[in-house]
């Protein structure tokens, strides 16, 4: 699967999020922000910041394996 639009602007908020964002798949934070949004282009800059953290709770309570299967379901 190619990277998608968003890729870069998820991987540079999980850098910021230092090591709680290490190793976390921005396929899986994505997914986790589609849930709640059709699409990401209208995101302002802090917008983007707290929806990756949301996604990355969501990751850390629900697990890998659910969080690859929601972005296998979204084509991610």
């Amino acid at each position: 699967m190619s990277a998608s639009p968003y890729t870069a602007a998820i991987r540079r908020e999980l850098d910021r999020l230092g090591p709680r964002g290490d190793g976390v798949d921005p396929r899986h934070v994505e997914a986790y922000m589609r849930v709640g949004h059709g699409t990401l282009d209208h995101l302002n800059p802090q917008r983007m910041t707290a929806e990756v953290s949301l996604a990355v709770l969501c990751i850390e309570l629900s697990g890998t394996e659910e969080a690859e299967a929601l972005a296998r379901s979204y084509g991610l």
